[in-house]
């Protein structure tokens, strides 16, 4: 039998024991982005360890009709891959998709309060924070060949693999927190530092480069600022579209980087819109995908030909139709709309169309700054961006979509959440 001081400590230490694993998992989660697969998988099992011992107190999200497309959306590729592959379905990226699942389990599971909300954001926004330096640390000691590079398609190194996709993607969504953080707290030397951060992350994607990074910046600011904006002074807004687009205009006619980028999409989009093809053309492969996406499509609307199967098939329309492209360039359609249609037919698109429409109909994710803010950039860039075929494109993807739903759901209220 426990004695009183036994039981209290009992108390404690459970709870407390289950908030380090959440910690460690958050931690090796975004250590693992920038620097490790291997610890970011540490960080997928503590992650989904923690779900499953706090599963009861989350039994209602998994009768939530939004997470009912994360589930199809994984669980459609699992099958597909059990079809095809039989007992060796788990070598295939269906398994991975599972992740899709994970996340929303583990937030909401973990449910964290305000000051851990901003220890959370305040993690991230350090990690980027880093990460931005270690890419300016290379780019100043080497700026006239980076520089020069540009004409290429080339970008300064980054962390994360050298994903400079999704670590101006990450960027951008901390920008995004940073305005959070600014918006509930007043303490004003940690204010100040934030608007320091937002303008420093800002510049540094212009020098970046990356196009889905630009994109994502001003999509997300675009919407950031209209939710912002008091009801009664939407006005405003126009202002803030114009100052953007001018701001736009200006990095790309100034910023010798975007020059450079710019004068490179002309001229790769001279060639691959006359058929011609260039070892180098980034958006060129891109095209060259998506046309043999198409084609797959059109030979197999209804069914597709199955996600472990697309490899093949895309392989084989590279050797008919472009012999020219090498294979060390063969790659899946740059859409994840064509990927999951292609693979998955009509089915995987509609599956995917009601997991990216239905946060539209939902008022208190539809209504919310933060969830906007993160969701409709990552949802836009489905139609030219592949984030849910890599582990750490998904994980990026599952997490801070996850993570912007529940700040909707934390703010909403019980006759909100009912409509």
């Amino acid at each position: 039998m426990l004695t009183e001081n036994q039981a209290l400590h009992r108390k404690i230490d459970a709870p407390t024991i289950w908030n380090m694993v959440a910690a460690t998992a958050i931690l090796f989660l975004f250590v693992g982005f920038l620097y490790n697969r291997v610890v970011c998988n540490l960080g997928f099992i503590l992650a989904g360890i923690y779900a499953v011992a706090k599963i009861k107190n989350i039994a209602w999200l998994f009768r939530d009709r939004w997470m009912t497309t994360f589930m199809a959306m994984s669980i459609l590729v699992v099958l597909s891959d059990l079809y095809y592959e039989g007992i060796y379905f788990f070598n295939e990226r269906g398994v991975m998709k599972l992740v899709l699942i994970l996340f929303p389990s583990f937030i909401f599971a973990l449910s964290p309060r305000e000051k851990a909300i901003s220890y959370i954001h305040r993690l991230v926004i350090c990690c980027m924070t880093f990460s931005t330096l270690y890419s300016l640390s290379y780019y100043f000691n080497n700026a006239s060949d980076i520089i020069d590079s540009y004409k290429y398609s080339k970008v300064m190194p980054v962390l994360s693999y050298g994903d400079h996709i999704r670590i101006s993607w990450v960027t951008v969504i901390s920008m995004v927190l940073a305005v959070y953080e600014f918006k509930t707290n007043k303490n004003k030397y940690y204010r100040f530092a934030l608007i320091f951060y937002i303008i420093f992350q800002g510049i540094f994607l212009h020098y970046l480069g990356s196009k889905t990074g630009l994109i994502t910046l001003y999509l997300s600011a675009i919407l950031v600022s209209y939710y912002l904006i008091p009801k009664g002074k939407k006005w405003y807004f126009p202002v803030i579209t114009i100052f953007l687009g001018l701001s736009l205009y200006l990095a790309a006619t100034n910023i010798p980087h975007s020059k450079k980028g710019v004068n490179f999409m002309r001229y790769d989009f001279e060639h691959y819109s006359k058929g011609e093809y260039r070892e180098g053309l980034s958006d060129a492969i891109r095209y060259y995908s998506l046309l043999a996406g198409k084609d797959i499509i059109k030979a197999n609307p209804y069914t597709g030909v199955g996600f472990s199967r697309l490899d093949t098939h895309m392989a084989e329309w590279y050797e008919a139709k472009m012999p020219q492209i090498e294979k060390k360039n063969y790659f899946l359609p740059s859409s994840q709309f064509v990927i999951y249609w292609a693979s998955g037919g009509i089915i995987g698109l509609i599956i995917v169309l009601l997991h990216l429409f239905y946060p539209l109909f939902v008022s208190y994710l539809r209504e919310n700054t933060w969830f906007m803010g993160i969701f409709i950039p990552a949802a836009f860039s489905f139609a030219y961006e592949t984030h849910l075929e890599g582990q750490l494109p998904i994980f990026i993807y599952a997490f801070f979509v996850s993570w912007a739903w529940y700040l909707a759901y934390t703010k909403a209220d019980q006759d909100t959440l009912s409509k």
